[in-house]
């Protein structure tokens, strides 16, 4: 669907965060760091790609994080897409989280 493996996501800051895309069919990693569940779609002809981000958390184990997610009936349908971002340090991690979540609804 995407080939573009690396995504970059801007906070509301301007600092900008790189993030691995997983199909949401592949295993999530094992490891501690910040997750967007997504819903990835075209803009347009050669407009690139827009991310509406359905959750953004964070864990000491992002694969455990998927278990606490609850999606809304309408979101779950639509998600196609993880976002990952490794980091060890939870204090970053959480900065990362309300950056992103202070953004918005769109990440492109």
């Amino acid at each position: 669907m995407f080939e573009q493996n690396e995504w970059s996501f801007t906070g509301a800051s301007g600092a900008k965060y790189l993030f691995m895309r997983l199909a949401k069919s592949e295993a999530m990693p094992q490891s501690p760091g910040v997750v967007v569940l997504a819903y990835v779609h075209p803009r347009g002809h050669l407009a690139g790609w827009q991310v509406n981000p359905l959750f953004i958390g964070h864990g000491g184990d992002i694969g455990s994080v998927l278990d606490e997610v609850e999606l809304d009936s309408d979101q779950r349908p639509i998600w196609n897409s993880n976002f990952v971002l490794a980091e060890s340090d939870a204090s970053v991690r959480e900065g990362i989280v309300r950056d992103l979540e202070a953004k918005g609804a769109e990440f492109c």
